[in-house]
């Protein structure tokens, strides 16, 4: 997870980031050089471009738009990366098991027994190898990234040409997706779990508007729950058990995140339209 880049910071970024750092209410507020070298990083590679493409509407992603993502993303992301690059043997361990809790979820769809519960921990070991060598982007969360490179690794192998990893335009994804490695972002439709869940965010124009409402949720069970819902494919009897709780209270949970959730998302599209329109 290295934040090398071979590209020295311009002083416009710099100065862009050093701006909207000084103007962003985060907490804890990430380094100004993180930011900045992830930022410059991310407009050498391309990564910026994709992101900008991505977007439904096709509406233009400015610099200090993109720069506000990654601030906002590294402001929660930046412990646990540091984690990570550090060579936390305790994180990266969390990582593998979740990747491997996901992974089994996605594999029983091909395997059964045995079989899916050591394709998933292969799974799971194949994408830690991935973000060892792979500068985390910070323009979407953490578990997203990883989510999705596991995610391409398992319908590369499963589903072969006949899969979305095929299709040659991405509408409803953040980035393109090439190939399991790239870490992008894929399709909202792939990460949330039953479409017809999604009934009350169908207006949402793409996943960064979505994750960043689920972190605005008030507490971190009905996070939880939403994440293991929509982003880990779980049933009500696997979140109990993995919660400590009852399946009425994880329904319950769900409700109320749910409400939330409108609630968030209709005051985020407000503060676009008022912004648009001022503009």
């Amino acid at each position: 997870m290295s934040l090398s880049t071979t590209t020295a910071p311009s002083r416009r970024v710099r100065a862009l980031c050093r701006k909207r750092l000084a103007a962003l209410d985060v907490s804890p507020a990430p380094h100004e050089d993180r930011v900045v070298q992830v930022v410059q990083g991310n407009l050498a590679n391309g990564r910026f471009e994709r992101f900008a493409r991505g977007q439904r509407d096709h509406r233009t992603v400015t610099l200090t738009a993109y720069i506000d993502n990654v601030i906002f993303h590294a402001s929660r992301e930046q412990a646990r990366v540091q984690r990570l690059e550090d060579g936390d043997a305790a994180e990266w361990n969390r990582l593998r098991d979740s990747l491997a809790h996901r992974a089994c979820c996605m594999v029983r769809s091909f395997r059964n027994g045995h079989e899916a519960y050591t394709e998933a921990l292969d799974f799971a070991q194949q994408t830690c190898l991935i973000v060892f060598n792979q500068r985390y982007p910070f323009d979407v969360s953490l578990d997203a990234w990883v989510g999705t490179i596991l995610k391409n690794l398992v319908l590369t192998r499963y589903r072969r040409s006949s899969d979305v990893l095929s299709r040659p335009h991405a509408p409803d994804s953040l980035d393109e997706v090439n190939d399991p490695a790239s870490g992008g972002n894929g399709f909202l439709n792939e990460l949330l779990a039953d479409s017809k869940s999604l009934a009350p965010f169908e207006r949402v124009e793409n996943q960064m508007v979505l994750l960043q409402a689920i972190e605005r949720l008030r507490s971190r069970a009905q996070r939880q729950v939403i994440t293991a819902t929509f982003l880990e494919e779980l049933d009500d009897a696997q979140i109990a058990k993995w919660l400590g709780k009852s399946k009425q209270a994880v329904y319950n949970l769900r409700q109320r995140a749910l409400a939330r959730l409108r609630v968030i998302l209709a005051q985020t599209d407000l503060k676009e339209k008022g912004t648009k329109k001022h503009q």
